[in-house]
């Protein structure tokens, strides 16, 4: 990277998906690589597609989100699908990511496409689901296509995550969707 870089490779440049090489190293779990880049120059807000952060959270980097945040990076960015890094860490189980990035100021209503508390509810992470709901998570926000967090706890079989949510005040006719009942209806959950 360094000798591209001395011959005027663009760090900043993005490939055909919106990435920077920030963004690749950090998805390749390359720490070095991302660490030699930042140093480089490279923004740590650079890409259209997925960002650093994004890359960061999904792999579970809790340092480099700290690194990243601490640099500048907007935690509550959104990549080409409407999510935050806080929704992609919690989509893909990285719990001590997503604590991070609240840690470092990301909104727990952000995100134009799926939500954190949805994400949450998906992977059946009770213990974020409520702390989400602590702080402030609007319970019946809809996600992209309509649907709550119940509604996505219930279609992907996470009975735990549908009763904190109930516990919070989930509303059982809520979202434009499938509605939860529809959904205990089609998996057969006859006790939810």
């Amino acid at each position: 990277m360094r000798e591209l870089l001395e011959k005027g490779a663009e760090v900043d440049a993005e490939d055909g998906e919106g990435r920077s090489a920030l963004t690749m190293a950090l998805a390749g779990g390359k720490e070095a690589a991302a660490r030699a880049l930042v140093v480089a120059g490279a923004g740590v807000n650079a890409g259209t597609g997925q960002r650093p952060l994004h890359a960061a959270a999904e792999r579970g980097m809790v340092e480099m989100l700290i690194e990243l945040a601490g640099k500048g990076a907007e935690v509550d960015a959104e990549d080409r699908e409407g999510r935050t890094a806080l929704t992609v860490a919690l989509a893909f189980g990285q719990e001590g990511a997503a604590r991070a990035l609240l840690e470092a100021g990301a909104g727990v209503n952000a995100g134009t496409g799926r939500r954190p508390l949805n994400a949450a509810a998906k992977k059946g992470i009770v213990e974020m689901v409520r702390e989400l709901v602590e702080k402030s998570a609007v319970v019946d926000a809809e996600d992209g296509e309509g649907r709550t967090a119940l509604t996505v706890a219930l279609a992907f079989g996470q009975e735990a995550a549908a009763r904190a949510l109930l516990e919070a005040g989930a509303g059982v006719n809520a979202g434009t969707g499938r509605r939860p009942l529809h959904v205990a209806a089609e998996r057969g959950m006859v006790e939810m």
